[in-house]
């Protein structure tokens, strides 16, 4: 059985890279190990879907990420530092995959200049960390919620196993409009799943 394949996901999400590209995707998760369970169904085909990802507390996260990312050749849009695409080589490579430059530092604009970015994109998978970063925090970002509801869209919770090796591409979570309820459902959900450092979660 293959660590990975783009049939796990519709059509209309995969971004049609280069065969090779797929392959080493496929080929980096082998050799560590890991394999990508699960699927995103048919239903979801040519619209826009939020995907969050947790836990997330290791720079392998990243890793798997953008092998599972490669093997599952899906066309994912994802928020990153603006001065992180400064870099000519790095910046060029992230846009490529999906990247979308957003200023931090304007309080309160962040989300607003993803939408204002996503919303010209068709069917992607727009991918985000509920934590908004791999250090522990008390309380996640809400942003995710608020992205899904102003495009009107389902949430598919993925998860990273450390304990079975595995990246979940697990259920459709539907928004309450209740920040409070919902954030508290997930992390009960994500609680079952074992990060690499489980006291940073």
């Amino acid at each position: 059985m293959a660590s990975v394949s783009n049939k796990q996901i519709p059509k209309s999400f995969r971004a049609n890279r280069p065969r090779s590209l797929q392959w080493l995707g496929r080929t980096v998760l082998s050799i560590l190990g890991w394999k990508v369970t699960g699927s995103i169904s048919k239903e979801y085909e040519n619209n826009k879907l939020v995907v969050i990802v947790a836990p997330h507390t290791s720079n392998w996260d990243g890793i798997l990420g953008v092998a599972t990312l490669a093997g599952l050749d899906a066309k994912i849009s994802f928020i990153g530092k603006h001065t992180v695409f400064k870099y000519l080589g790095l910046g060029a490579f992230l846009r490529y995959m999906g990247g979308i430059p957003v200023d931090r530092s304007k309080p309160g604009g962040i989300i607003r200049d993803a939408l204002d970015q996503l919303k010209n994109i068709d069917c992607s998978l727009i991918a985000m960390a509920p934590e908004g970063t791999r250090s522990k925090v008390k309380e996640w970002k809400t942003g995710f919620l608020r992205i899904a509801k102003e495009l009107n869209t389902k949430i598919i919770l993925a998860s990273i196993d450390f304990s079975k090796k595995e990246i979940l591409l697990g259920k459709a979570f539907s928004p309450t409009g209740d920040n409070v309820k919902d954030i508290l459902d997930l992390k009960k959900y994500y609680s079952s799943f074992t990060p690499r450092h489980p006291e940073k979660f």
